[in-house]
């Protein structure tokens, strides 16, 4: 017999839930091989003005975040970011990138750089704009 509560201990469960999760995936498809993947830009005083978040698992990487401050913009950081990015998955073994973005952040920006939107969601983060999802093979 099983009962469903909504939990108030939402790390404990985040663990157990994450922990099956895992070890069902692992079964199937081998261990995660994961890695943080965190790059940066800075500016001539070392403030971070820019930077990706990614994560490097079984053979890709999911780029979580990527932003550069409006001042930054337009000079071919993002792009350096993304290429340095491509660069540490190959070196990982990753077969490709994916990610997601909204239509209010750089949809556009992706395709040029050879990324296939492979899906979008209308209405998030709220209602007229939407998210685009796409990937890319090294």
């Amino acid at each position: 017999m099983a009962t469903l509560q909504r939990e108030t201990d939402v790390a404990a469960t985040r663990e157990a839930v994450v922990a099956g999760l895992s070890a069902y995936n692992a079964a199937v498809v081998g261990a995660r091989n994961s890695a943080p993947l965190a790059l940066s830009l800075r500016d001539d005083d070392g403030v971070i003005v820019g930077g990706l978040i990614g994560e490097l698992k079984w053979e890709w990487l999911h780029v979580d975040l990527l932003w550069i401050d409006a001042g930054h913009r337009g000079k071919g950081h993002g792009e350096a970011l993304v290429a340095m990015a491509e660069s540490a998955a190959r070196e990982h073994g990753a077969r490709g990138v994916y990610l997601s973005t909204m239509s209010l952040q750089a949809p556009d920006f992706y395709p040029k750089l050879g990324y296939r939107q492979y899906g979008v969601m209308e209405d998030y983060p709220v209602a007229g704009h939407r998210i685009h999802h796409f990937a890319k093979a090294l």
